[in-house]
């Protein structure tokens, strides 16, 4: 078996860290506690019973082309457009203007479908440019920020992230290879600890290695995955995911396997899955059908995804987390500008953001997101490529926002109780294409004003 306590491997740049820790976010009751060594898990997520752990309680380098379509209509298909940022431009108040007013016109006048990311324009546009020898990342980025058509996303997903290239003639050896090396970790990492961890448990043997820790916490974590979501508690869903979620751990000393990565892995295996049984929903899938071989191909590209993804928000999950901390720094910075009276209630009623938004940054959102909405949401992210870890403070904040109104009128408890559990069952694509709106209009408005980051 391959060494276990190595340095960080070639599946992400950040530094490892080494040496026992103890931390405890302070100010929210309940907080995380962490004491442990490098690659054990921090215990941020649930209980032992189960539960829901959670509700207890720079610069930005912006870049704008004038000359592409600011959030508009399309004459074609009636769907929010919003640009990916390539050239260099200054924002000015008067955009700003225009995209809140384009805002309040649609928050009025257009039905949800016309919100869907899967108009017969787009699939075309999708088809054409997919259809290139060598695909133009930076178009793709442009087209997918507004959703992608359920046919396209596989591959889009894998473009975006880097893993396949843009020349069409190279990705199927890419992938033969990729998917190969991912086969061989199975036997050398997850195998091996599981046999380990198993005998340990049978022993009664009390000192267990942090990769065995580490094996025992995702066991714990994958049954309670997306509980919502069928798909996920098939047995040969949760074993992939046992697999993936472990090998990653052990493979990222630097954090080692943290609850929250466990969400961050079901959009891979839905969509991956999905393309498999040549479907649009997971509603739709019978995973007994595909091989033991099919299943690990979807492992594989799952397991390569999360990698590109977490190596640029690696420290969100590193010891004390400070990826998140910052990131919610900035959003209370964010919130006090565009939307001061709820900052100014907030402040008076004792909130912590740390108290309702850590999951929301901890999981992207996609604990607070109907499964289909977050798979939306993703499109947007993966566009948004090394910018999204800036991004995703707009959108944080963009998201609270929507109920605005609601929350002025609550006290420190009722905020608390709405923000831990938000109303969004109901909502629809449309909800997603306004909370985005609202993140890049605030970014394309804060360009120039980098001092409330400061």
């Amino acid at each position: 078996m391959q060494g276990l306590n190595s340095q960080q491997t070639g599946d992400s740049t950040p530094e490892s860290l080494g040496g026992q820790s103890n931390f405890e976010l302070r100010g929210f009751p309940g907080r995380i506690h962490s004491s442990r060594a490098v690659g054990e898990t921090l215990n941020s997520g649930q209980d032992a019973s189960g539960n829901d752990e959670y509700s207890n309680g720079s610069h930005i380098d912006v870049k704008y082309e004038s000359d592409m379509q600011k959030l508009r209509r399309d004459s074609s298909d009636a769907m929010l457009e919003v640009p990916h940022l390539n050239t260099a431009r200054s924002a000015t108040t008067s955009k700003a203007d225009m995209i809140s007013a384009s805002l309040e016109r649609q928050s009025e006048d257009v039905s949800v479908s016309a919100y869907r990311s899967m108009s017969a324009p787009r699939t075309e546009k999708f088809a054409k440019l997919l259809d290139e020898k060598i695909v133009d990342i930076e178009q793709l980025r442009e087209l997918s920020w507004s959703g992608i058509p359920p046919e396209f996303r596989p591959v889009c997903w894998r473009l975006l992230l880097g893993y396949v290239p843009p020349n069409r003639d190279l990705r199927e050896q890419v992938l033969i290879r990729k998917r190969k090396e991912y086969k061989n970790f199975v036997p050398d990492y997850y195998d091996s600890i599981a046999a380990i961890s198993n005998i340990s448990d049978v022993s009664g043997i009390s000192q267990a290695s942090d990769e065995e820790n580490a094996f025992r916490q995702v066991v714990v974590d994958v049954p309670r995955t997306a509980p919502n979501v069928p798909f996920f508690h098939q047995s040969r869903i949760q074993k992939s995911l046992e697999r993936i979620l472990l090998i990653w751990g052990i493979r990222h000393p630097a954090s080692g396997y943290v609850q929250g990565i466990n969400d961050l892995a079901t959009p891979f295996l839905a969509i991956f899955t999905s393309e498999r049984h040549c479907s649009s929903s997971i509603d739709n899938v019978n995973i007994n059908v595909l091989s033991d071989d099919e299943i690990l191909d979807i492992e594989a590209d799952s397991y390569w995804c999360l990698c590109k993804l977490l190596d640029g928000i690696q420290d969100h999950y590193t010891y004390a987390q400070p990826g998140i901390q910052r990131t919610l720094f900035h959003v209370e910075e964010l919130v006090s500008r565009v939307e001061g009276s709820i900052a100014k209630h907030f402040s008076l009623e004792g909130v912590h953001y740390m108290q309702f938004a850590f999951r929301w940054v901890n999981c992207l959102l996609l604990r607070e997101l109907p499964f289909n909405l977050g798979i939306r949401i993703w499109d947007t992210y993966l566009s948004e490529g090394p910018a999204l870890k800036d991004f995703l403070i707009y959108v944080l904040s963009s998201f609270l926002l929507s109920w605005a109104p609601e929350l002025g009128e609550k006290d420190f408890q009722g905020i608390i109780m709405f923000l831990q559990h938000c109303p969004t069952e109901g909502w629809t694509e449309r909800e997603i294409e306004l909370v985005l709106s609202r993140a890049f209009m605030w970014r394309v408005s804060f360009k120039d004003a980098l001092s409330h980051f400061s």
